[in-house]
């Protein structure tokens, strides 16, 4: 199995992967999510992303293609003073092709981001899933995680 750091010429395959991604969420929650138009937009989001402060992009490649990519940074609170202050790994995006999912590709990819954040100083993962995603909060049951908090919305227009 191969992880590693993202470059500029994988950009296509993360293109792919990401329309993948924003079609389930758009398709689940679309006052949150636009669709996937094939517009630079996206691709420049993700080309901003490859080289990050405080950040890794790591993606699992497969016969010479990206098939998986993880997104995480590495954040610190210094400013709510309630608040322990610590340093923590936020999962941004992972993604595996439908074609690869259920394989372990997840699991190693969240591995190998751990590892990143245990190196970079971190003290916890976290990441936010949306409700409707079951196979998510499934997965990320399966590894350890716990529900710390919850995200609620309310549109008023």
């Amino acid at each position: 199995m191969k992880i590693r750091i993202a470059t500029e010429n994988d950009l296509d395959d993360i293109f792919i992967l990401s329309d993948q991604i924003n079609t389930i969420h758009h398709r689940n929650a679309p006052n949150v999510f636009s669709m996937p138009d094939g517009s630079e937009r996206d691709r420049i989001f993700w080309f901003d992303n490859l080289s990050k402060e405080n950040s890794v992009f790591f993606v699992f490649e497969s016969a010479g293609k990206v098939k998986g990519f993880i997104t995480a940074k590495i954040t610190e609170n210094t400013e709510i003073t309630f608040l322990v202050r610590k340093k923590v790994c936020r999962i941004g995006t992972i993604i595996v092709a439908d074609a690869f999912q259920r394989k372990g590709i997840g699991k190693a990819m969240m591995q190998k981001t751990e590892q990143w954040a245990l190196d970079s100083g971190a003290d916890e993962i976290r990441l936010e899933v949306l409700a409707f995603n079951n196979d998510a909060h499934d997965f990320y049951d399966s590894i350890g995680f716990e529900t710390q908090s919850r995200i609620l919305s309310k549109s008023i227009a």
